[in-house]
């Protein structure tokens, strides 16, 4: 019944023997994927989402600044409503922007320790930490190194790797801080995909940065000598930050999986197939007896349906119990009913 089908499983059954390395491991583990998250969303946010005006103005072509979406786009609505509009410029743009991301995630971060979990929200505190740092610490030289084609180009490079950068940090049961920690709240109550939830809550971020831009553009267009106007830079920008939202979630719900449901079919001889799977994963699963047309003999066809991250493991184990189990595997758009997904910690 105990079989262990995996390199993955080997390892954790070493380690459960040995708690304390167990634990360290985990914590080493997770700080390596919050450093590479956070330095991911640093880079998208610095290169591609809010470069300096004076990175925009040294490159060709007309380039806008648009809103990241979540506690980011807050600090960037901010930024803007303090430095450019009310015009208080004692401290630097980039440093503020630093100092009011970390700020604005307090309340969310209570929210996750309340509602989710410790081991989660003080992951996302350090990644919200290291994100800030990087974010202050990056070199307008690394701006001026990027090629910017077109804004839309731009828009669906930032969208792409903040996706990345915040499914990385999922997928380890953290997140990147904000409106993440909100979204996640949501999505594992709901048993939906969080980029769902990170568009929705992003809405008023960006028609508020749209409102903004309407009283000071940040752009290198020279409006005063070109046919642009207020309008034309604020209305650009909206459809930038839609466009960043929607490929940030589609890229966030293409890696994380945890939330997405399969089911898995297996024709197999083995009797014993359906007890061995159960034992090793936390769900139930139903076996109907079949003929087998071509061959005549009695079949075992077990249905499970397993969270999609756990698919493969039961594809592993399926196959070392009886290699030549026919296995079908189905994505499923809805599940109702009880269904059991691991507590976050």
């Amino acid at each position: 019944m105990g079989i262990r089908f995996s390199v993955k499983s080997k390892i954790r059954e070493w380690l459960s023997f040995r708690p304390r390395l167990k634990v360290a491991t985990e914590w080493m583990y997770l700080l390596m994927l919050v450093l590479f998250s956070s330095f991911t969303y640093a880079l998208a946010f610095r290169l591609f989402i809010s470069p300096s005006l004076e990175t925009l103005h040294s490159v060709s072509g007309n380039q806008i600044v648009f809103v990241g979406g979540g506690v980011s786009g807050l600090s960037q609505n901010l930024v803007k409503l303090i430095h450019d509009i009310i015009g208080w410029q004692k401290v630097n743009a980039r440093v503020l922007q630093s100092i009011l991301y970390f700020t604005l995630n307090i309340p969310v971060f209570i929210l996750g320790w309340l509602k989710i979990g410790r081991r989660f929200t003080i992951f996302s505190i350090i990644n919200v930490l290291l994100a800030s740092l990087f974010i202050s610490i990056i070199p307008v030289s690394w701006e001026k190194a990027v090629i910017y084609d077109s804004q839309l180009t731009r828009t669906l490079y930032a969208g792409i790797l903040a996706g990345f950068s915040a499914a990385v940090a999922f997928s380890g049961n953290v997140s990147s801080g904000g409106m993440d920690i909100i979204a996640y709240y949501f999505a594992n109550k709901k048993s939906e995909g969080v980029g769902k939830y990170n568009v929705l809550f992003n809405v008023v971020v960006v028609g508020f940065y749209f409102v903004l831009n309407l009283i000071h553009p940040s752009t290198n267009i020279d409006i005063a000598n070109t046919q642009f106007t207020n309008t034309n830079v604020a209305i650009t920008s909206f459809i930038s930050s839609v466009t960043y939202l929607v490929m940030n979630s589609f890229v966030i719900d293409l890696i994380n999986v945890r939330n997405k449901k399969s089911q898995v079919q297996i024709i197999t001889n083995d009797e014993e197939l359906a007890k061995i799977l159960i034992s090793n994963f936390p769900h139930g699963a139903t076996t109907i007896k079949g003929i087998g047309v071509y061959s005549q003999s009695e079949k075992s066809v077990i249905y499970m349906t397993v969270s999609s991250n756990e698919v493969n493991d039961v594809v592993r184990l399926t196959q070392q119990v009886d290699p030549k189990a026919f296995i079908n595997v189905y994505d499923l758009r809805q599940v109702f009913g009880k269904f059991y997904i691991s507590p976050i910690k």
